[in-house]
């Protein structure tokens, strides 16, 4: 009697183990390619560990891509855009947050006079920076620059506008390098209101 040295294949036995995490990997995939680049990672983990029962670490794997973080993110200038009710998005476009927390104004105010201009500017500044950044006090020399940059730093009488206002103080002596400004109840009040103007503009 001869043996036959045939055998039937067990079920399956030849199929790729891996095909079905294909698919699951693959409608990942599908599913964090619709957000934006900053969330899809996060996004495949939560639609794989969906898919397939288990935490989804594949994209840990990956090779980080490098992505712009701004603060409108995370604290910083989310801060300040729930406080004046406005999307962080619009108020990046006014406002700009850099390296060594570098503050920049990139709207506009409408003032008659470079002392008006002086004093809103600086006032929308010092809000920023105290709520943005927990810096109560600016230096007069942040200040100075932010008044040049907008064309209404009058050399004369820049010190001398602000103890005009009642909406900004000066501490530190008087004539002394080192002066800083601190915003009054009162001043809080209009960084927030000429801010969100700014974005309304």
């Amino acid at each position: 009697m001869t043996t036959s040295k045939s055998a039937t294949a067990e079920p399956g036995r030849n199929e790729d183990p891996l095909a079905a995490l294909g698919v699951q990997v693959g409608k990942a995939v599908d599913f964090a390619e619709v957000y934006p680049e900053p969330y899809r990672a996060r996004a495949f983990d939560l639609a794989f560990e969906h898919l397939s029962g288990a935490p989804g670490t594949i994209s840990a794997l990956a090779a980080p891509v490098e992505t712009a973080v701004t603060p409108i993110v995370t604290g910083g200038l989310a801060v300040v855009a729930r406080e004046i009710e406005v999307d962080p998005r619009v108020l990046a476009r006014v406002v700009s947050i850099g390296e060594d927390n570098k503050l920049s104004i990139l709207g506009r105010i409408d003032g008659r006079t470079k002392a008006e201009l002086q004093v809103e500017y600086s006032v929308v500044y010092c809000y920023i920076k105290e709520r943005a950044l927990n810096q109560l006090d600016t230096p007069i020399a942040e200040l100075r620059e932010l008044c040049q940059l907008h064309a209404c730093h009058d050399t004369n009488n820049f010190t001398a506008n602000f103890r005009k206002s009642d909406l900004i103080r000066e501490l530190g002596e008087k004539g002394a390098q080192t002066r800083t400004y601190r915003l009054s109840t009162k001043g809080v009040e209009a960084g927030k209101a000429l801010l969100k103007q700014m974005v309304a503009g």
